[in-house]
């Protein structure tokens, strides 16, 4: 059997070396090696020349399901072989796989994926709420085989057109493992497959990256077809909050539960911001806007909330296509008096402040910080901002997530009284590593 096994690449310096190291070291070789290059702009194809590979490159990033589909079109072989360039693979990887898919009349095989590194909080939650694999037992025709840890028949992926492109960078593995089982083909997990994912994350790509890991199962679900689902979509985000913060609960993961706490404000704006960009048909871009533009978003609303005082409208200055900075505002001006009564005192609202503000912009400015918290602590009430007009303001969406929070913050302290405690020592405990970071 031949099979070639290929490796997705995007500016992957700091990893290719340790992947392509082990892949060359596996007790059962590829037949053939591909490196599909996705247009870096670092070093990853100079790391890779080094080895015996063959480069496929894209002229600027196409994502990570045309990577795919461009190495099955490259390469005659029966079988494919795939795994991430963040990924480095055990010596007995290759030949487990290929093993399990020679004696069985299936369609692919995948295998157990699991994190290198969980020392740090961030990687430690990736770890427990963003698993790869599906345990450590064999699996027939499990949901779905990972992406990053693959071995299929080649003519049937081509048969069934492939990867769909649409998907970009996630769930295109979900996708084409769901049209294959629904033509009748079998597929298998092999968890003595295993590969150690070599990646580390801060705030900010750990939120950001979980979010866009779910985000084409909730536009295909239609989450986002109008004010009604995406309404849904908000309370969705609690849910999936509040089972988290459950789940670490119960198995005492006390470090985990601030992350869980912050899974339902970070993705609330985050679909807020993907939200607004369908309804303007501009294309959607996760890059944070200029600090500039940030800081005007907030003096602007403060002015004229000020300013327009008397009135039922407020006015603005800045443009549309900055609607989320003006609502990520509003919304953190709205919840501070909810967050200083519930968590007793203004450390842990300046916190949530702070790392709210990290994890959706990538930024850590103080002097803004400290402005949005003087402007909280000086006029305690910012509830006009649900009553008056303003253009750029979602009052829906603002009363929806304020609403919603707080009753579900009422019904944590009910049912787990401690919980404010322990969620504030676990924020405190994500801080260091930041700061050590």
């Amino acid at each position: 059997m031949k099979i070639a096994l290929y490796i997705p690449c995007f500016n992957a310096e700091k990893t290719i070396q340790d992947c392509l190291n082990a892949v060359f070291s596996q007790e059962r070789a590829a037949d053939d090696v591909l490196i599909v290059d996705d247009g870096s702009t670092d070093k990853t194809i100079e790391i890779a020349k080094k080895h015996p590979v063959r480069i496929i490159q894209h002229v600027q990033n196409l994502g990570l399901a045309a990577a795919r589909n461009s190495a099955i079109r490259n390469t005659d072989a029966e079988f494919i072989a795939s795994i991430d360039s963040d990924c480095q693979p055990d010596k007995g990887w290759l030949k487990y796989l290929a093993k399990r898919i020679q004696i069985s009349d299936i369609a692919g095989v995948g295998g157990k994926t699991v994190e290198a590194a969980t020392c740090r909080v961030f990687d430690n939650w990736r770890a427990v709420h963003m698993r790869q694999h599906w345990g450590n037992i064999k699996m027939s025709n499990p949901p779905f085989l990972f992406g990053s840890n693959t071995l299929f028949r080649r003519d049937l992926l081509l048969a069934d057109g492939s990867y769909n492109e649409k998907y970009r960078n996630n769930y295109e593995d979900v996708d084409v493992s769901s049209r294959l089982k629904k033509r009748g083909y079998s597929l298998f997990y092999e968890p003595r497959a295993v590969v150690k994912h070599l990646r580390k994350d801060d705030l900010s790509s750990l939120l950001n990256n979980f979010w866009k890991w779910n985000l084409a199962y909730y536009i295909k679900e239609g989450f986002y077809k109008n004010p009604e689902r995406f309404a849904f979509k908000v309370k969705d985000n609690i849910g999936l909050s509040n089972r988290f913060l459950e789940e670490d609960l119960k198995k005492k993961r006390y470090k985990l539960i601030y992350l869980d706490f912050l899974v339902a404000l970070h993705h609330s704006l985050r679909d807020f911001d993907y939200f607004s960009s369908q309804g303007e048909q501009k294309e959607f871009n996760l890059a944070a806007p200029s600090k500039m533009s940030i800081w005007l978003s907030l003096l602007d609303l403060t002015f004229f909330y000020h300013l327009d005082h008397t009135k039922t409208r407020l006015d603005t200055l800045i443009p549309k296509e900055d609607t989320l900075q003006q609502n990520f505002f509003a919304l953190n001006l709205i919840l501070s008096v909810i967050i200083k009564a519930k968590f007793k005192g203004k450390e842990f609202n300046k916190r949530l402040c702070r790392n709210l503000f990290q994890s959706v912009y990538g930024i850590d400015d103080k002097c803004l910080l400290d402005r949005l918290l003087n402007l909280t602590e000086l006029h305690q009430d910012w509830s006009g901002l649900l009553k008056k007009k303003q253009p750029n303001i979602d009052k829906r969406f603002l009363e929806v997530l304020s609403s919603s929070f707080e009753e579900w913050v009422g019904s944590l302290l009910y049912r787990f009284p401690e919980i404010s405690t322990l969620i504030r020592k676990s924020a405190v405990e994500a801080d260091k590593k930041m700061s050590a970071a």
